[in-house]
């Protein structure tokens, strides 16, 4: 049996409480990091819930703005519909005035003309009766005014009323030099040269005949016009056929006096006229068939030489 002493008993008290205390500051750390660890996994934990919530927010947002947008371009479009709207609504309120001013004017025309014819057939009949008398010449210029009157309503009339034409291929080489050929006498005698620079190939319109000859004759008969009064001396009438940029069309030069700045802002207005004996209403029609077989007419002048031009979509052979 061993006995220890008293020495010996505080020693082994001493090795016992230094090995409690040793393991006490050896578990601490050990805490330390069990305590970290478990933060640590509530903060990842919070971490990622706060991430979710914040993506969710940003897709909510992006919604959000692609709703809005979609809304803005739907707002613009039906802004853009009501103008069109209103935009019908005006053009129809005018057309539909514009309806009945035509219709009107028209029907007046047609009014002013049946007496007119009356008084015609009337003063007719008392022209054999006349013969012998110093009035019989009141008579002859009594005849020419009414039938001048007659005309200029026959030309208003033709301006007013719809035209219902039937459109053909046509070949616009030939249509221009027909309406040339009518042309070569009377400048002839005048002492006008007309010139015809044709195309080579044969070029083609989809159009009205009746109405394209209207036209080409209204400009060739204006251009001669303008020639005779000219004080130049010989009368040139140049007649020049073109192809540009998918149209064709015929450019007409005279070199007669040309035309003022007045009447060239007025040239187009139905019933304006600087002739004696015209009615102002040819260029006005021919530049309204132009345009409604989808052209364009142009007017060039200067002191010697005025220029009309127009082009017709060209259609394929």
């Amino acid at each position: 049996m061993i006995k220890m002493t008293n020495t010996a008993k505080y020693e082994g008290a001493n090795i016992m409480i230094e090995g409690v205390c040793s393991s006490r500051y050896m578990l601490h750390p050990l805490k330390m990091a069990a305590n970290d660890h478990i933060q640590s996994d509530g903060d990842t934990a919070f971490r990622k819930q706060t991430w979710i919530d914040f993506t969710a927010l940003v897709k909510k947002k992006a919604e959000l703005e692609r709703e809005a947008s979609l809304l803005d371009q739907e707002i613009i479009r039906k802004q853009e519909i009501l103008v069109q709207m209103q935009n019908m609504l005006q053009t129809a309120g005018r057309e539909l005035h514009g309806q009945s001013a035509v219709q009107l004017a028209a029907g007046l025309a047609h009014e002013i003309r049946n007496p007119l014819t009356t008084i015609k057939g009337f003063i007719q009949l008392l022209q054999p009766e006349l013969e012998s008398s110093v009035n019989q010449e009141f008579a002859a210029v009594a005849l020419d005014e009414i039938n001048r009157a007659n005309n200029l309503l026959t030309e208003f009339i033709s301006v007013l009323k719809p035209r219902y034409s039937e459109k053909t291929k046509l070949c616009f080489n030939q249509l221009v030099s027909n309406m040339v050929k009518l042309f070569l006498s009377e400048a002839l005698l005048k002492n006008i040269e007309i010139k015809l620079q044709n195309n080579a190939k044969d070029l083609y319109v989809f159009g009205d005949e009746d109405a394209l000859k209207q036209v080409i004759i209204n400009l060739l008969k204006n251009a001669i016009e303008a020639v005779e009064v000219s004080p130049a001396g010989k009368g040139m009438v140049a007649v020049e056929v073109r192809e540009e940029q998918g149209y064709v069309g015929a450019c007409i030069v005279d070199n007669g006096t040309g035309i003022d700045e007045f009447s060239l802002v007025k040239i187009f207005t139905p019933f304006y006229t600087t002739k004696v004996n015209g009615t102002g209403i040819g260029l006005t029609i021919s530049k309204q068939i132009i345009e409604e077989h989808g052209g364009e007419m142009e007017i060039h002048t200067e002191p010697g030489k005025t220029s009309f031009k127009f082009n017709l979509p060209k259609m394929a052979e």
